[in-house]
């Protein structure tokens, strides 16, 4: 019985992290681009834009969220990623690459993939 008392009390700090693992969309080998950080306004409501970038890859990684924490508009959301990353790092057409996205439970945050 001692052995398993001890046993729990030693698992129980790794459950938290493991929760947050599940939460969290971004993936650890992105690079944060933070000059492309910004906080936008549309149809009455203020998004967060963040941009990532795997070194020497192609792909943006834009994650998008509320900044009153409620649930995106999946369209909305592509639209306004794909019109601010337009001007920041393309030079050529913009490619939607939705093989690339990731949204966490509840819609309260996603992850847009995009090429140019």
């Amino acid at each position: 019985m001692k052995g398993f008392i001890v046993l729990a009390l030693l698992a129980l700090p790794l459950l938290p992290a493991q929760a947050d693992a599940k939460e969290n969309i971004l993936a650890r080998n992105w690079s944060k681009v933070d000059e492309n950080h910004a906080e936008l306004e549309r149809g009455g409501k203020t998004y967060v834009l963040d941009s990532y970038i795997v070194l020497f890859e192609q792909p943006y990684y834009l994650h998008v969220r509320a900044k009153d924490g409620q649930a995106l508009d999946t369209t909305e959301a592509e639209a306004l990623a794909g019109e601010y990353i337009q001007p920041r790092g393309c030079t050529q057409p913009l490619e939607r690459r939705k093989d690339l996205d990731r949204s966490n439970g509840d819609g309260t945050e996603l992850v847009l993939g995009f090429q140019c």
